[in-house]
């Protein structure tokens, strides 16, 4: 079937797409350059990636059963059958010869309904239209956009039994409130009828109709990288060339690698870092608030205990290890060691979990404790 695809209401090019969701073929270019994903501006295979990656991946949460009960067989025909939107930017496809608008689609002025995997009872009740955003999600947990309140709020699970990463997810908000960052996503707890887990989390969204989020990976893969620059530096300069203050996002990068050490974050990938970009102007205006923390303290696997292996902790991020990341770091004042979260707050949070086992809340607690012993060691100038 032809559809067109489209940033808001500006017509990017054509696009054949199969019953299967996937993009078969590219009709000409005809928007304005700068409006094309900036991953892949005006380069058929490159869309046709970004397509087949914007689509809600396979082994997120119950997604078999969603796209069982929403009559799909793959993740893209979901995409398809909710045209491509998203609550983190401005993409979609328009059937060919419909009258669909913009204003009558986009996710942030119309209603929705939720996941129909993941709901909790907060959800209004409100008039819905056919479409949702829940298709275009991405990562491993099983997540839901919801309308609470008027507001678009986004529903977090686990990836197991355990509560982990929603109360993860809490300490980090604990750790940047105490901290007096501003520039963070709050997470509350929330009860999760019908799952394993006791607990979930929710957020408010952070874009708008006038501020839209493109990723670090979008951003770094739009140049080619200098061989003389690091992955992370090549970042710096690209944000810089679209307006961003340097030294404002050189803090924030900074500030967001001391907390990921002393909360062991190991999943801070290019797509759990990102810009604000404006919806008209397509400056870039600040860093994204720090979001998606809940891959700390081991999530999943046996949590490390002795300090060579402390210091030695793998990560995905603009570098693989968590030592070479502290070693971009500027300014190791950017974090108030003495107002973290005390260890007594990692215990209350995780004896929350009724599924957790007292051992490994133990061993937990005596990881944030020597970890928060290293980092005053790194502030003080000391190798670690």
């Amino acid at each position: 079937m032809l559809y067109t695809l489209m940033r808001k209401n500006d017509p990017l090019c054509m696009v054949d797409i199969s019953e299967s969701g996937e993009i078969n073929k590219t009709g000409n270019f005809v928007g304005d350059s700068a409006l094309f994903p900036l991953q892949h501006r005006q380069d058929a295979r490159g869309l046709v990636k970004w397509w087949n990656n914007r689509a809600v991946p396979i082994s997120q949460g119950r997604i078999k059963e969603m796209l069982e009960k929403a009559g799909c067989i793959t993740s893209q025909e979901l995409l398809v059958k909710n045209l491509g939107l998203s609550l983190t930017d401005y993409y979609w496809i328009n059937p060919i010869d419909s009258d669909l608008t913009w204003e009558k689609v986009n996710l942030y002025d119309n209603d929705f309904c939720g996941s129909l995997s993941l709901v909790y009872d907060g959800t209004d009740s409100n008039p819905i239209n056919e479409y949702n955003p829940c298709s275009s999600l991405q990562g491993q947990l099983e997540k839901s956009w919801i309308i609470q309140n008027g507001e678009r709020m986004l529903v977090k699970g686990n990836r197991n039994e355990l509560s982990s990463e929603s109360i993860n997810e809490v300490i980090a908000t604990k750790l940047h409130e105490k901290q007096g960052f501003n520039n963070y996503t709050p997470y509350q707890l929330i009860k999760i009828t019908g799952r394993e887990y006791d607990f979930g989390c929710i957020s408010k969204a952070f874009t708008s109709l006038n501020k839209e989020l493109v990723s670090a990976y979008d951003i770094i893969t739009s140049e080619k990288q200098p061989n003389s620059l690091s992955t992370y530096e090549h970042f710096i300069a690209i944000c810089g060339k679209h307006g961003i203050d340097v030294d404002l996002l050189r803090q924030h990068l900074e500030y967001q690698i001391m907390t990921d050490f002393i909360l062991s974050n190991t999943d801070r990938h290019l797509s759990n870092v990102a810009i604000l970009r404006d919806a008209e102007s397509l400056d870039f205006l600040q860093m994204a608030p720090i979001y998606d923390s809940g891959k700390s303290f081991f999530v999943g696997s046996a949590v490390k205990s002795l300090e060579k292996d402390l210091l030695d902790v793998k990560v995905s991020s603009f570098a693989s290890k968590e030592l070479k990341l502290l070693s971009y770091v500027q300014d190791r004042s950017l974090v108030d060691i003495d107002k973290l979260p005390p260890a007594s707050f990692i215990q209350e949070m995780y004896r929350k979990d009724s599924k957790i086992e007292p051992e490994r809340i133990r061993r937990i607690v005596e990881c944030y404790e020597r970890k928060v012993d290293l980092f005053a060691q790194f502030q003080q100038g000391r190798k670690i």
